[in-house]
């Protein structure tokens, strides 16, 4: 399969495709970052506290969980795959994507979670496979894996710092081993080198923190 013309095609697709689904997820992560810095930051200090007091999460939790319960209980996919389970399962699908995003900057902001991976690998997946519009492919169980980890390594690889630990996460959620690995692999790392550009290129053209994972350094 890695010399058919379809696979090729693939190949470009999620360079192609990773373009659109990073610039998507690149507004999402600055939009959600901002919000945090006004929760924990901005707001207390307009109450007149110079950092967020004992009981600030109290009430940004009660809020959290007053605008989650009609988002997971009413809106396709439950607002996401159920933490406890892992990242593994089935890329998910761009019905599910309005449940994420809504899911995410409700609970991401205020202290519910602690950081916008998962939330990324859903809705660069859901994104990617919006191009599968064609029912054959759509019904492909091969194009829909590799479109859909392609978009979710693109989305995450930029808070991540770089494609290739992108990769190897999505690797290690899909379960995937042998020959599927390697015809997966491949899309995956050219999406998320294109994931890591745009965010590079966006961010100094725009100036927004996407609060990424910097590499700690000891001192000696």
């Amino acid at each position: 399969m890695l010399r058919t013309r379809g696979y090729a095609r693939l190949l470009m697709f999620s360079v192609v495709r990773g373009v659109p689904v990073t610039v998507a997820c690149f507004f999402f992560v600055g939009f959600q970052h901002t919000l945090q810095q006004w929760v924990w930051e901005a707001l207390p200090e307009a109450a007149g506290y110079g950092a967020p007091p004992w009981w600030w999460p109290l009430p940004a939790l009660f809020l959290a969980g007053l605008v989650l319960a009609p988002i997971v209980t009413r809106m396709p996919g439950g607002g996401g795959h159920v933490p406890v389970h892992g990242l593994g399962g089935a890329p998910a699908g761009p019905r599910e994507v309005p449940g994420v995003v809504l899911t995410a900057l409700a609970t991401l902001p205020l202290g519910v979670v602690l950081g916008p991976e998962a939330p990324l690998m859903a809705v660069g997946s859901g994104l990617a496979l919006l191009a599968l519009r064609h029912p054959g492919a759509a019904s492909d169980p091969r194009a829909v894996a590799i479109v859909g980890t392609a978009g979710s390594t693109a989305a995450v690889s930029p808070i991540l710092g770089g494609p290739l630990v992108a990769a190897v996460l999505v690797v290690e959620a899909a379960g995937l081993g042998g020959t599927r690995l390697v015809l997966l692999l491949l899309p995956r790392l050219l999406a998320g080198a294109t994931g890591a550009l745009v965010f590079t290129g966006f961010g100094r053209w725009t100036g927004l923190d996407i609060g990424g994972l910097p590499i700690a350094r000891s001192s000696p």
